[in-house]
């Protein structure tokens, strides 16, 4: 069994999010801004005890093998 996330689609480095309204007389159009991706693209779950021992990651590309020493302590 894999999850949805498994061997997932990398991120995209930038996205598009509403900052606002443009009125142009009759019309409102929604302003957009571009925002960049500032999450890890690494597999938080997989650097717990729980997710290093879950079947269903294994195989997987953005799997991270090993505990973070920072959450160990």
């Amino acid at each position: 069994m894999s999850y949805g996330c498994h061997n997932r689609r990398d991120f995209r480095p930038r996205y598009f999010v509403q900052d606002g309204w443009w009125h142009d007389g009759w019309a409102r159009t929604a302003r957009l801004a571009q925002v960049p991706f500032v999450m890890s693209e690494a597999c938080q779950y997989t650097k717990s005890e729980l997710g290093q021992a879950d079947e269903g990651c294994h195989g997987c590309k953005h799997r991270e093998d090993g505990l973070d020493k920072e959450s160990s302590v």
